[in-house]
């Protein structure tokens, strides 16, 4: 369960990625470790990014 400080922030990471404006490696580094551990996380991370990003990782 993730609690809903951590779900804000996620969200705000995302926001950012869609919106094109900047995020830290720190922020990326966060979201890959969540992503990694929460399928839900990883779901978030993967409508945000699109399928070109999935297809780039899958290469």
């Amino acid at each position: 369960m993730i609690s809903t400080a951590t779900r804000i922030r996620i969200k705000n990471i995302l926001n950012r990625i869609e919106n094109n404006q900047s995020v830290t490696l720190e922020e990326r580094i966060f979201l890959h470790k969540l992503s990694s551990i929460s399928v839900v996380v990883s779901k978030w991370v993967t409508s945000s990014l699109g399928p070109e990003a999935s297809s780039i990782d899958n290469d």
